[in-house]
């Protein structure tokens, strides 16, 4: 998936103005839903067990029901839930062998009491936090908790041109200045 940089934390703050804004039209809030929450959406179908492809069709399908249906969208401030509700149905779909039509957005009901979407609210707030992280801060917490070749500290090291002996210092620098965001919000 690709990764838009740090626009996920500027623009807009709440989902309710994005959500308006894309309504009228505005590029740079579609660009900001899409950068807010196409790791959110590309996970379900990885979580349900689809291989990478077929999770990359239920993460395009579930933006372009979006782009149909935002209209019909009664509480933008649960965006998140719609996106997440639609991406697992779609996932059902492909799992049980079925194409990826779309059907009647109002299906597309969403379920604050679901455990799963609250774990997976959880992860996108976190990730949100460590996009907020300058360099080399960021690229460090991601390579080290998110980079599925896990690489080695010897290996970031490399990556981030800094001593090997100095890995584990920034780490903890850079986690209490993660804490830190996560506290704040």
């Amino acid at each position: 998936m690709p990764n838009r940089g740090s626009s996920i934390v500027t623009g807009f703050s709440d989902n309710a103005a994005l959500v308006t804004a894309c309504r009228n039209g505005d590029k740079h809030a579609w660009e900001q839903v899409v950068d807010r929450y196409q790791r959110l959406v590309y996970a379900i179908p990885l979580r349900e067990g689809l291989q990478r492809d077929e999770a990359a069709d239920v993460t395009q399908e579930t933006f372009m029901a979006l782009i149909k249906g935002l209209d019909t969208i009664r509480d933008p401030d649960r965006l998140g839930y719609w996106l997440m509700t639609v991406a697992r149905r779609l996932t059902w779909r492909v799992r049980n062998g079925a194409a990826l039509v779309l059907v009647d957005l109002n299906e597309f009901e969403t379920d604050s009491d679901d455990e799963a979407a609250d774990e997976l609210l959880q992860s996108l707030w976190v990730y949100e936090a460590i996009m907020q992280l300058d360099d080399p801060c960021r690229s460090l917490i991601l390579s080290l908790f998110f980079d599925p070749a896990e690489p080695s500290y010897g290996e970031i090291a490399l990556r981030l041109g800094r001593p090997l002996g100095s890995i584990g210092p920034l780490r903890a620098r850079c986690m209490l200045r993660l804490r830190s965001l996560l506290e704040e919000e």
